[in-house]
């Protein structure tokens, strides 16, 4: 199994089909032309190592609409969802589907997080069910099994319609499974969280209005295992980010109630910068190292020594068009264009997948790789590295206009060897605009200020 995580910054309709004929800001070509080569860049990323694709992919900042918590996600953010389902269909087969996402917290701070996965591959199990209307989605045993239905449109089409977002059919009977025998095109993935006392008290992350993680269940029939895949984008303030990261040691679905043909699988934007030892500490190891050895997750993404060039092989953000430079000064991978921007400064290496598995359920994860739509991916332009950052596994052709070799025409990179750092000098004329066009780095942080994360799990 295989999961490609990507936080789209803002990411609705207009991120991959804007009608607008208006110019681009930034940019020769109209908003229309714009939001194709994004729509292109992230199809491109995710087909772009076949027959090593993923089996699922994850969406993290997917706009709302209008609703209560737990409804499903409206206007721009269900119109993009689904129309990127129809894009993903047509590079990959019409075995793809998405969990319909649902309003994840409340007031200005809402989002939702759109999965798609392979049904070739998966069962969608849940954990929970869908009751209709303006109700929110819930424990199948607080809904009752007589009380569940189908989706309304756009998700869900009707029995047989090619274009429902769940496949007809029920979840399979297999020992072990999650809802055994339900209708997948009544489940719903799990928003709300409590802490099983009586009566329960819900589960914050941190606070009332913050956004909670996302639960969706998928049985995988070749691992005999269930899939838990918990997606979560914390807060955007440091103290609130590590309070509600650390708060997912709460979640008993993933912890104490993680079976043996289990695996847990945890991704997403946590907001937190792991070269800030205090509050990584603070954030991550209620997961990773206070727990028993045997229930501890593991973070893949782990902070080499702080500083450059090294480091940046564990960063997953990129400045602002305005901000990013190509400048040498960094060296490979990270020149200037790496990092956070001057409005979060800090936000550098925040997204990351934590794994754990039960006793039966295989193990351990493998192949994590920052997709670098930049240089490309894996970071192996120089040899021996001086302190071994992380080069990752899987290889991304970089998303700028390229050379005859293939390689980013406005960014030259170091040879495979130990000589050079790569990068363009401070002061060359034209290597910054160069560098900033569209067809190079403008349409990369136009998609999003966060680079993707794959793995084998």
């Amino acid at each position: 199994m295989r999961i490609l995580y990507w936080n789209i910054q803002q990411f609705g309709i207009n991120k991959i089909n804007n009608p607008s004929r208006k110019r681009q800001k930034g940019s020769a070509i109209s908003g229309l032309a714009a939001s194709t080569d994004r729509s292109n860049l992230i199809i491109n990323t995710i087909t772009a190592h076949p027959p090593n694709i993923p089996d699922i992919f994850v969406v993290v900042e997917t706009s709302t609409g209008g609703g209560n918590e737990g409804t499903l996600v409206t206007a721009g953010g269900e119109s993009g969802s689904i129309e990127l389902l129809r894009r993903i269909r047509g590079a990959l087969g019409a075995n793809w589907m998405l969990v319909p996402p649902l309003i994840l917290g409340q007031g200005d701070l809402t989002e939702g997080i759109s999965v798609y996965f392979n049904s070739a591959t998966l069962n969608f199990t849940g954990p929970f069910g869908w009751q209709g209307g303006v109700n929110s989605a819930n424990a199948i045993g607080v809904i009752g099994v007589a009380n569940l239905v189908e989706y309304p449109a756009p998700y869900y089409l009707g029995a047989g319609n090619a274009n429902n977002a769940l496949p007809d059919g029920n979840t399979p009977g297999t020992p072990g499974i999650i809802n055994p025998f339900m209708p997948m095109s009544k489940l719903a993935g799990q928003w709300l969280f409590d802490d099983g006392a009586a009566p329960a008290n819900r589960l914050q992350f941190p606070g009332v209005v913050n956004r909670p993680p996302f639960l969706t269940t998928f049985w995988d029939a070749a691992g005999n295992r269930n899939i838990k895949l918990l997606s979560y984008h914390a807060p955007p303030q440091t103290g609130a980010a590590v309070a509600g990261t650390a708060a997912l040691a709460n979640i008993r679905e993933m912890t104490t109630n993680l079976g043996a043909q289990d695996v847990g699988v945890i991704v997403g934007d946590f907001n937190v910068n792991l070269f800030d030892a205090f509050n990584a500490n603070n954030a991550y190891n209620p997961l990773i190292a206070n727990p028993p050895l045997a229930q501890r997750y593991t973070r893949q993404l782990n902070p080499t020594a702080n500083i450059f060039p090294d480091k940046a092989n564990v960063f997953t953000h990129i400045k602002t068009s305005n901000e990013a430079k190509p400048w040498d000064t960094n060296s490979y991978p990270g020149y200037g264009y790496i990092g956070s921007n001057a409005r979060f400064q800090g936000y550098d290496s925040i997204d990351n997948i934590l794994t754990r598995y039960g006793a039966n359920a295989g193990g351990p994860a493998a192949n994590i790789t920052v997709v670098n739509l930049v240089t490309g991916s894996p970071y192996n332009r120089v040899t021996n590295p001086v302190n071994n950052g992380p080069q990752g596994f899987y290889n991304y052709a970089t998303g700028m206009a390229r050379n005859a070799a293939g390689l980013p025409a406005a960014l030259p990179l170091p040879p495979l060897g130990p000589n050079g750092n790569g990068g363009i000098q401070p002061g060359t004329i034209g290597g910054l605009s160069s560098f900033k066009g569209w067809d190079s780095y403008g349409k990369i942080r136009s998609t999003s200020d966060h680079m993707p994360l794959i793995i084998d799990f």
